[in-house]
């Protein structure tokens, strides 16, 4: 494994759910800093083994949660959690990994899709934020959690962390707005994005043309 797969180690996802994470990013303070407002259907991109799955039912006990994750063995401990902790409108799915994800066409288009930790993962955090802006409704919303770019003791090293303001500009560079940006905690910082105005969701408009020439197929 390379050193830039740091995320793939069990050793890491185990972290993930530790109670140090709670200590150093309180859940709390994560849900008092975004604007949850419209929200049926999310999306939790990279949900690892689900450190947010029991939050998410306290906070928004209506909403459907949709987990994505590209690890399979980490897909089927999401589903035992699932049973043995009887969390509930929750479907874990696997997305393929990609440097601009999209998600499934089966998946509901949601409202806002919740990327915690998993952006910094990406060769190009810009490309993914367009594939998941994609992914949505025009006004979607994007949610980001990351590491702040300091030297902390715990987490991925320092050269594997990607600075807030980085993070803005990559967003920016890809014709996307971001419309908060802040510090959540000491070691970690918070981020919404929208498409802009200049935004073109041409992805979709040349689906829905395809899907107009082979109709006649469906009949």
């Amino acid at each position: 494994m390379s050193e830039t797969e740091y995320y793939r180690s069990r050793s890491y996802q185990d972290y993930l759910l530790s109670s140090h994470r709670r200590e150093v990013c309180p859940p709390e303070d994560v849900y008092a800093f975004f604007n949850w407002k419209g929200l049926n259907n999310l999306v939790d991109f990279g949900s690892g083994l689900g450190f947010y799955f029991q939050e998410f039912r306290k906070w928004f006990p209506h909403v459907w949660i949709w987990a994505a994750e590209c690890q399979q063995d980490i897909i089927d401990m999401i589903l035992r959690r699932k049973l043995m902790e009887g969390i509930e409108q929750l479907t874990p799915f696997h997305i393929d990994q990609s440097d601009h994800p999209l998600l499934p066409e089966w998946v509901p288009v949601p409202e806002i899709i919740f990327a915690s930790l998993t952006l910094s993962t990406f060769p190009n955090p810009g490309l993914a934020m367009d594939g998941l802006i994609r992914s949505m409704k025009s006004g979607g919303r994007l949610f980001i959690i990351d590491w702040s770019k300091t030297e902390s003791g715990f987490g991925p090293k320092i050269n594997e962390k990607i600075s807030m303001d980085k993070m803005k500009f990559l967003a920016e560079e890809y014709k996307l707005e971001v419309t908060k940006s802040g510090r959540i905690s000491e070691h970690f910082y918070g981020m919404e994005v929208k498409a802009s105005s200049s935004f073109i969701y041409g992805y979709y408009d040349l689906k829905e043309e395809e899907d107009e020439d082979t109709a006649v197929f469906k009949q």
